[in-house]
């Protein structure tokens, strides 16, 4: 179901409204309930936003493992880290002293609160001041690019290891939480405490079933795989390949997460290639290429387009949907990125002579260069 069409609005309607009315249920449309948790006076807030992470976390771990849904079809946005720490700092702060986050404050306003009124007007206007701003904030916004990053990765476990880590804290702060209200009479919690016990053991319960099937991994079927008709339609519509000044381009803005790979043999690599490609023998291309998955392109070239061509077919008939053939090969790329602009034959604008000899700057003094100066003789380019 597309997102933009009649349908997907109205899901989303229904969706917007019951999750509004399952945090009034939950006491957040109340601005004391919600601040309660910084007084250490009610910890609602904990305890119901750490049981909707738990259970969408290991909601999501199942429906990956068992290939009912496919990483492609998830949106996961972009790591900048100090952008969102400070952002985080700034969101805290104003739950502090507004009492509100911006979901809650929708609710509140629906309820009649007029607090949460004024706290969403001043969030619409804070909106509108980074808009107008963000070209003096872009810097910080863009800063510590981590791409599509994962904290299971960066802590080196995998999804479900971390799933039952999280749980594990998740019911140690539930207990904890409890214990804080009753004012850490133990026997009171206990007693009282049924609800939390069978809540407790179901996560805990969930959070293994996910490991034991991530050591057993369906992973025929984790990721989608493309029809032939998806791959036709790419090739007939130039989605198959990225000509060598858009990818230039893009490596010189630095707004996307790129890998350059050299489908030849390791001899052709190791004599020259592209400054900052990575070398993938077509033997073991989709295993190789896997942690460039959440790239937003994956660019293959070699001296031809055969090989290239045929690697493409194989990465989107494996659910590779970010993988493009650089236009012309090598050769192309040396010639209508690389080549000086003293050997040129055609007019060229100072435009063109300035990005030019910026990409030059950009590629040649990169020092990631490995071999000759230059590709091999324009005759020894024609291979696959």
């Amino acid at each position: 179901m597309s997102l933009n069409s009649p349908m997907a609005f109205v899901c989303s309607l229904i969706i917007g409204v019951g999750f509004g009315w399952c945090l009034e249920q939950a006491g957040f449309g109340s601005s004391k309930k919600l601040a309660g948790i910084f007084y250490f006076a009610d910890m609602t807030v904990l305890k119901v936003m750490f049981s909707a992470v738990i259970t969408a976390m290991l909601g999501v771990g199942f429906v990956l493992a068992t290939g009912i849904v496919n990483t492609e079809s998830i949106y996961v946005p972009e790591t900048y880290l100090y952008a969102q720490v400070v952002g985080g700092l700034i969101f805290g702060i104003g739950f502090v002293i507004g009492g509100w986050c911006p979901g809650t404050a929708a609710v509140g306003m629906v309820s009649g609160k007029f607090d949460a009124l004024i706290f969403l007007v001043g969030a619409m206007i804070g909106s509108f001041l980074f808009n107008d701003f963000f070209g003096i904030l872009e810097p910080l916004y863009t800063m510590e690019d981590m791409g599509r990053s994962f904290i299971y990765e960066l802590a080196g476990m995998t999804f479900a290891q971390f799933g039952l880590l999280l749980t594990v804290i998740a019911v140690i702060a539930f207990w904890f939480s409890e214990l804080i209200e009753e004012k850490f009479k133990f026997t009171l919690v206990a007693s009282r405490s049924n609800g939390l016990w069978v809540f407790s053991v179901i996560i805990l319960l969930s959070a293994c079933g996910n490991l034991l099937l991530d050591k057993f991994p369906i992973d025929s079927v984790r990721f989608a795989t493309a029809s032939s008709e998806e791959i036709l339609l790419k090739i007939e519509t130039g989605q198959d390949h990225i000509e060598p000044e858009i990818f230039a381009r893009e490596k010189l803005a630095g707004q996307k997460k790129i890998a350059l790979i050299d489908v030849r043999t390791r001899e052709e690599f190791d004599e020259w290639h592209i400054p900052g490609a990575a070398h993938q023998p077509l033997s073991s291309l989709v295993a190789g290429l896997e942690r460039y998955r959440r790239f937003d392109r994956i660019v293959l070239y070699s001296n031809g387009a055969t090989h290239p061509g045929q690697a493409w077919a194989v990465l989107n008939a494996a659910g590779f949907k970010n993988v493009y053939i650089l236009a012309d090969g090598l050769q192309g790329f040396f010639e209508r990125v690389l080549k000086p602009v003293s050997l040129r034959h055609e007019f060229i604008s100072d435009r063109d002579r300035a990005e030019i000899n910026t990409w030059r700057a950009m590629f040649l003094g990169s020092g990631m260069a490995a071999g000759a100066s230059t590709p091999v003789s324009s005759g020894a380019l024609t291979g696959p």
